[in-house]
């Protein structure tokens, strides 16, 4: 997993990744953390983001004020493009394994895995299961006690070719099934974080959608750095003669006019279900 995923290759991804992509949960994810996150206390809590990627989530929580920051990831390109965006003071970024990290026991107060857990090698549900279990159990060493571990996900229904919420998933239906079984269910991550010893687990879609107008362009499934930003088209890339007939089928329904009606009625269920989810649990003081 020498590039942060078992089955994509990030240092190609993370060049393009942010055109598509916004760092969905951060406010919610404050107001979560609740008194833990009042202004007078945003310099004192010790954020980790693992998996940090191009730097979205750590750019977020530097804009609200905290200033304590730390990301790790596997992508040299990622933490490129994060540390451009970021001053060196604002944060310390690391590359490395989010499976081995090189911290100390009791390092953060809040712990965050946004869109990860579906990268962890495995082979089946079981195998990813225990992943994220071991995953977990080696977070909570790194947290304080008190602390908080966030993971940011998404639901079967929300990752749905036929009623989810990503309009192109329609499209290349066989790689979203394929995709959505690397997502484990929420009730599943929320029994491996108790397993783990965490408690008071609360999970909540998050009400923030991640559509920018490159996402919303019919287009875009037809530009490579467009499929940077969702880990579909990795999948898709297994197959290119039925990615082309794909491609083909998504021309005509822009001929059509069929594309943009999907696209609008997308975006409007996406606003019921929402794109994403996030899980919060808390180490025992």
């Amino acid at each position: 997993m020498k590039t942060g995923s078992s089955y994509e290759t990030y240092e190609k991804t993370h060049s393009d990744y942010d055109k598509t992509r916004l760092a969905v949960g951060n406010e919610q994810l404050i107001t979560l953390l609740g008194q833990d996150s009042q202004t007078d206390r945003r310099s004192q809590l010790r954020i980790l983001d693992a998996g940090c990627g191009t730097g979205v989530h750590l750019c977020a929580f530097a804009a609200a004020g905290f200033t304590n920051l730390t990301g790790i990831d596997a992508s040299v390109t990622g933490l490129t493009q994060a540390a451009a965006k970021l001053e060196a003071s604002q944060a310390r970024l690391i590359c490395g394994d989010i499976r081995s990290m090189p911290f100390a026991a009791g390092s953060f107060d809040l712990i965050l895995f946004s869109f990860v857990i579906h990268h962890l090698p495995h082979t089946n549900e079981v195998e990813l299961i225990e992943a994220t279990r071991s995953l977990i159990a080696a977070s909570v060493e790194l947290l304080a006690p008190g602390g908080r571990l966030a993971i940011i996900t998404c639901t079967p229904e929300q990752l749905s070719a036929e009623s989810g919420c990503m309009w192109y998933y329609k499209y290349f239906a066989e790689a979203s099934a394929r995709l959505a079984a690397r997502f484990l269910p929420p009730t599943t991550i929320a029994d491996a974080l108790t397993s783990c010893g965490l408690s008071e687990v609360q999970c909540q879609a998050i009400e923030q959608t991640y559509w920018t107008d490159a996402s919303l362009d019919a287009q875009g499934p037809f530009d490579s750095t467009w499929r940077s930003g969702d880990s579909l088209f990795a999948l898709c890339a297994q197959d290119p003669i039925k990615f082309e007939a794909q491609l083909a089928a998504l021309q005509i329904d822009i001929t059509s006019g069929a594309a943009a009606l999907h696209i609008a009625a997308v975006r409007q269920r996406a606003e019921t279900i929402k794109q994403a989810t996030i899980i919060l649990a808390t180490k025992k003081r």
